[in-house]
């Protein structure tokens, strides 16, 4: 499933659920994720670290709250948002951006 983002407007997004890279299954529900450790490519262009400079914080269950702000979400068309964090899985979530009037 693809979620809608507004064109440059800040978004906490949730990614996950986190799941431990030896068993599969178990949430990781203590990783550290950094500004850096939240890549980005939008419409298949070179990856790149978000630049909103907030971590990502443990919500519940190995899910995770990534703050994107205005300059992550700024260009039309599709978004992608990976993480791979040492001890867990990786994990993504697509985003579509469209503009004000679409949302």
């Amino acid at each position: 499933m693809t979620i809608w983002l507004k064109q440059s407007t800040a978004a906490d997004v949730v990614i996950g659920p986190f799941v431990d890279d030896t068993d599969g299954k178990t949430p990781e529900t203590g990783l550290t994720i950094s500004q850096a450790d939240c890549q980005l490519t939008k419409n298949a262009g070179a990856v790149a670290q978000k630049n909103d400079s907030t971590a990502a914080s443990h919500l519940g269950g190995g899910h995770y709250k990534v703050p994107l702000n205005t300059t992550d979400t700024n260009t039309l068309g599709r978004l992608r948002l990976y993480v791979n964090e040492s001890g867990a899985l990786p994990a993504w979530i697509d985003f579509m951006v469209v503009p004000a009037n679409v949302w």
